[in-house]
């Protein structure tokens, strides 16, 4: 059956507001989603409906509040179902009314409007008459969520995101920015149907993140608006499927995008720059999430923003050789699936005993297993133990089975910012152990770009930012202000300079001509009196 869901327009021509009108339930609806639709709550329906409860029948009609003039009900009463599923409202044109006043005011592109009003572009808007207006179903905050922060069309009300404004495209000023995220927009309308009136609904978690994602980003490309630059968004949901990415960048306007962010996983991101590698456009492609080597190798064109494994374990050899090149260093590995992380941080404090004051190169114990480290402790040295794996069991059992040594021996401990979630590590361990971690996310309360970014935030939103947020307006505003402005990408401007971001700081560097550059800047914390301090500056 065809949905078919007349949504009336309230106070046009202001009839009394006591006065109600009739609801006739169609497949699909439910009393929550009824409710909505008029402003009510399902309470305040059932007040004014005597027996009406959740189960709704299909033809039921329903008492709801209205304010609706002659020529609206009028308009209604001659309505007939159409092919195009979803929404309509059926506006009453007034004085002073324009069709881009109705398309900034009600979310449409002007073809979707010409769609459904073919007789406005002919004979033009008339005061009185009736247009067409398509609206999608909002039937919960989540749903209104998603269709807001990525299929809204823009603020001219000329440009949807999904398709390209030509004329802008051809003007050589703007920067077009393509944002790819596999908001599973579809998939979310479908999962929202299953929650009953009683239920709160939710959205998919990883949904979630890329929409907090995507409102940073959004953010940042509207502080540069605001500061001159012309920048157009354009955003893809990829769906998190290969076949709708390759549809995406077949697109003929994606040729002339300046950067290109996402897509959000690192096999889609890899695939995506495969692609773009074929088609030798060279677009720089950001990648919002992953920490793997695969979104940099053979992709001459890539970003990586967060900082890899490797960049951690570098960070702590770094640091140990710069401050305990003298002391006992133990390097612990689970097995031989830790020999890349262990010879990283052995290669790492190697390389800086050669190039210190030391005497003799110093080459760090490299054990397997939980019992050796603990055998290779000595007395009158501090133990700097390293974990080489940031795997939980082993993490805990070792943290464990060094607390006795720990009364006997100075002991300081080093692993990866993972340590900070792992259940099984109590508290009585971080001093004892005198555990240090690495992290590359620092929210910096006081700072001017994260106080303003964050009451921006809350002020758009309603909350506060989260990490994903955070991440996406550090690096887009990093983009957008150090390197766009003559539309001239270069990887040179980015590697050698430190930048210094909301949550996250940016050291790139080079990883050969044939791969893409990366973020390298970790810092090191130390556990002291239940909080985290900066060691390393």
């Amino acid at each position: 059956m065809k949905k078919f869901l007349l949504v009336f327009l309230v106070g046009v021509l202001g009839m009394s507001q006591a006065q109600n009108c009739e609801h006739t339930v169609v497949q699909g609806e439910t009393l929550y989603g009824i409710a909505t639709k008029y402003g009510k709550k399902p309470k305040e329906l059932q007040a004014m409906n005597d027996g009406l409860t959740a189960n709704l029948s299909l033809g039921q009609t329903i008492k709801v509040p209205c304010k609706f003039g002659q020529k609206i009900k009028a308009a209604v009463a001659s309505a007939q179902p159409d092919d195009f599923k979803g929404n309509f409202v059926y506006h009453s044109v007034v004085q002073g009314e324009t069709v881009y006043s109705l398309l900034k005011k009600y979310g449409l592109t002007e073809s979707q409007f010409y769609k459904d009003n073919p007789e406005v572009e002919t004979e033009g808007l008339k005061v009185g008459g009736v247009v067409k207006l398509y609206q999608k179903d909002k039937t919960s905050e989540d749903e209104v969520a998603i269709d807001g922060y990525f299929l809204k069309v823009a603020g001219t009300g000329k440009m949807n995101h999904f398709n390209a404004d030509q004329t802008k495209l051809d003007d050589s000023t703007y920067l077009n920015i393509a944002v790819m995220l596999p908001f599973q927009y579809e998939k979310n309308v479908e999962f929202l149907k299953k929650f009953k009136d009683e239920q709160e609904p939710q959205i998919y978690k990883r949904t979630r993140i890329f929409l907090e994602l995507y409102q940073g980003i959004k953010m940042a490309v509207d502080s540069a608006v605001k500061a001159g630059l012309n920048a157009q968004l354009f955003v893809f949901d990829t769906k998190a499927d290969t076949a709708e990415i390759k549809k995406i960048i077949a697109q003929p306007s994606f040729k002339q995008m300046d950067l290109v962010i996402g897509p959000g996983f690192t096999n889609t991101f890899v695939y995506a720059a495969k692609i773009l590698k074929q088609d030798s456009l060279n677009i720089p492609l950001v990648s919002p999430f992953s920490k793997k080597e695969e979104v940099i190798s053979g992709f001459p064109n890539t970003i990586r923003v967060i900082p890899s494994d490797k960049s951690h374990y570098k960070a702590i050899g770094a640091f140990v050789a710069e401050k305990y090149l003298t002391e006992n260093i133990i390097i612990a590995m689970q097995d031989k699936n830790d020999s890349e992380a262990a010879k990283t941080i052995q290669r790492e404090i190697v390389a800086k005993s050669l190039l210190g004051d030391s005497v003799q190169t110093i080459i760090p114990t490299i054990t397997e297993g939980v019992f050796k480290p603990i055998e290779s402790i000595k007395a009158g040295k501090k133990n700097i133990i390293i974990l080489a794996n940031n795997k939980e069991a082993f993490s805990s059992k070792l943290s464990a089975k060094l607390i006795p040594s720990s009364s006997k021996h100075e002991v300081i401990l080093f692993g990866l910012d993972d340590l900070k979630n792992y259940k099984n590590i109590e508290v009585d361990y971080w001093d004892s152990l005198n555990i240090h971690v690495t992290s590359a996310t620092d929210i910096k309360y006081g700072y001017p770009l994260t106080d303003n970014f964050m009451k921006a935030y809350f002020k758009k939103y309603y909350s506060e930012p989260s990490n994903y947020a955070f991440t996406g307006f550090d690096f887009t505003l990093l983009l957008l202000n150090e390197l766009l402005y003559d539309r001239n990408y270069k990887h040179e401007k980015l590697v050698g300079n430190y930048f210094i971001g909301g949550m996250r700081d940016y050291k790139f560097a080079n990883n050969g001509e044939q791969n893409g550059i990366s973020n390298n800047s970790v810092n090191i914390y130390k556990y002291s009196n239940y909080k985290f301090l900066k060691l390393n500056d």
